[in-house]
């Protein structure tokens, strides 16, 4: 029976020369096979592999696993079960031998017809080669854990020196389990994770932190002036058609304006159903000389009421007891110091009174107060036209008519142009006191109403107005061309203020249709700190370079300084981090045009 036994495996020997085994793990890299494969002195090598390994993610990681073994001077053989792999392994040239076949046999799959004769049996201990069968499946049925605990229930004791024998007996080949738990030893494990803890704490210390740099550039008003020349586009045709530089076509424009306003009467008589207020007031004199007062005299309130006394009376001087004093009676004027009727504003409560006739600290010296409230004011009065009315509505409709003149001629240039199918936006040159021509004003008003007791009459002017228009794109072309040149090259135009557009006519040519005028225009640039243009990408360089590591504050004053720069906002994360971070990929900024930051 031994001698069977070993002609077969001599037999098995010829066919598969012995070969050492690797076993790979699901997770091992082709880098690790390879170390395991270089460590093995065998040139034939099989390698089992278990299903869904890494190894079988690629065809490339066979390929390269193939190619450094046989640089070796080796050959690889894969042992598994896996179909993908078994695929991807026949593709590469690698031969491929499954556990085992239904019949319980291994099989080859790289190649069919040259080796089927080629069996693979279990390893050896002592010489780690093939001399048997594949191992195949039990035929008895596998016992649970429940049914061994089963069948062990009811033992009193187990003897150990049976178990010991019968793991002597044991087949020397079948393959020890070598899958060992071990607990860990505690403070190793503390050590290792404080030690984890500690890299990733300086990790996120120097990789982590980072700032934003909120910047607004310096921004300041560009102005320009610009002569341009304003020519009558029917006179100056052929000269227009040439588009000589700095000179727009101009076009006359005239019309009638017409206006007819209210006026109101201002002039104010007490009726007969009118009364003036009065009462008594005691007059103090703190003067040592007796003070005389005449007839009408006035006493007025700080709300410009005056009453007056209705006949002559001395003021005794001051004496030891205090001011001299006196009672008289006082009537309310019709009219305040203003020249409006007083009537019941005059029913005044007790108050004190000064004299406007006297002068400088006299008015202190003397003076009066009532006790009592003043009774029997009646407001009743009729109005009245006066001369001062004529006057005044004349001036306003030359006012009126002159205003209206602009918004009429702007209607009329609108007109002109909406006929005309034209497409441009023109302006109405003004602003100066030769860009409109105004004729004579013709006023209608009835001068007979001085004195008549009316509240309101009407005045009718007219009057003939014309002026010059311009192309308003073309002049604004001029004026935004003339900026741009004036703008410095380290700075960008950031707006135009159409609406700050200004100008004068300081030259004015008749017999030619010509109207020289100096153009003002303003507008807003700013230094142009673009992360994508040369200049701007030199700047934030400059201020990474030299921020890095400093403390916020530092950081923010530097850039402040910095002429290009008008405000500074710095974002740091973490929030309660004191310093900018030193790696300058973690400072980034955020620009803000200075418009936008007002």
């Amino acid at each position: 029976m031994v001698a069977k036994k070993k002609q077969k495996e001599e037999k098995i020997e010829k066919l598969v020369p012995p070969k050492k085994v690797v076993y790979a793990e699901i997770d091992d890299e082709v880098t690790t096979l390879y170390d395991k494969v270089k460590q093995t002195n065998s040139k034939g090598i099989y390698i089992v592999v278990p299903k869904r390994a890494i190894l079988f993610q690629s065809l490339v990681n066979l390929q390269i696993l193939k190619r450094k073994a046989e640089d070796d001077g080796k050959e690889i053989f894969l042992i598994t079960n896996d179909k993908n792999g078994i695929h991807l392994a026949q593709k590469t040239g690698i031969e491929v031998y499954d556990k085992a076949n239904p019949e319980g046999k291994s099989s080859l799959f790289a190649s069919e017809g040259e080796d089927q004769k080629l069996k693979i049996t279990p390893l050896k201990a002592s010489i780690n080669a093939v001399d048997e069968e594949a191992p195949t499946r039990m035929a008895e049925k596998k016992l649970s854990i429940g049914e061994i605990l089963k069948k062990i229930k009811g033992k009193a004791s187990i003897d150990i020196s049976k178990i010991k024998t019968a793991e002597k007996k044991q087949d020397p080949l079948k393959p020890k389990s070598k899958f060992v738990i071990i607990a860990p030893n505690r403070h190793a494990l503390i050590a290792m994770v404080s030690i984890t803890l500690i890299i990733l704490l300086v990790i996120i210390y120097v990789a982590l932190p980072g700032v934003t740099i909120y910047l607004t550039p310096t921004a300041s008003v560009l102005e320009k002036s610009v002569n341009i020349t304003l020519a009558d586009a029917q006179r100056n045709r052929a000269e227009l058609e040439t588009h000589p530089s700095h000179e727009i076509a101009s076009y006359p424009v005239s019309t009638k304006v017409s206006k007819t306003i209210v006026q109101y009467a201002t002039g104010k008589k007490f009726s007969d159903k009118g009364a003036n207020a009065s009462g008594n007031i005691t007059i103090y004199n703190t003067l040592n000389t007796e003070r005389p007062l005449v007839n009408q005299t006035r006493f007025q309130t700080k709300d410009g009421l005056v009453f007056r006394i209705a006949d002559d009376i001395v003021v005794p001087a001051a004496d030891s007891k205090g001011p001299g004093q006196i009672e008289a009676y006082v009537t309310a004027d019709q009219i305040d110091s203003t020249g409006s009727i007083v009537g019941a504003r005059g029913n005044i409560e007790p108050t004190r009174f000064f004299l406007p006739g006297l002068k400088g600290d006299n008015q202190a010296k003397v003076y009066a107060e009532s006790k009592v409230a003043m009774k029997g004011g009646v407001t009743d009065y009729t109005t009245f036209v006066t001369k001062q009315d004529i006057d005044a509505v004349k001036t306003r409709i030359k006012d009126e008519l002159t205003k209206t003149a602009i918004a009429e001629l702007r209607k009329a240039i609108k007109d002109k142009a909406t006929l005309a199918g034209q497409t441009s936006t023109y302006d109405l040159l003004q602003g100066d006191s030769q860009a409109i021509t105004t004729g004579d004003v013709a006023i209608q008003v009835d001068e007979t109403l001085v004195d008549k007791q009316v509240t309101e009459f009407q005045a009718t002017g007219t009057m003939d107005v014309s002026g010059i228009y311009y192309d308003h794109d073309a002049m604004l072309e001029i004026l935004k061309d003339e900026l741009l040149l004036k703008k410095s090259p380290q700075k960008e135009l950031l707006r135009i203020n159409e609406g700050s557009t200004t100008y004068r006519i300081f030259q004015r040519d008749e017999a030619s249709g010509k109207i020289k005028i100096t153009a003002n225009i303003k507008g807003v640039e700013q230094f142009q700190i673009d992360p994508d243009k040369e200049n701007g990408a030199q700047l934030l360089e400059k201020i990474r370079e030299h921020i890095a590591g400093l403390d916020i504050d530092e950081a923010k004053t530097y850039i402040q300084n910095l002429p290009e720069i008008n405000k500074v906002e710095i974002s740091s994360w973490p929030a309660w981090s004191p310093t900018i971070p030193s790696l300058t990929d973690n400072i980034s900024f955020k620009i803000s045009d200075a418009v936008e930051a007002q």
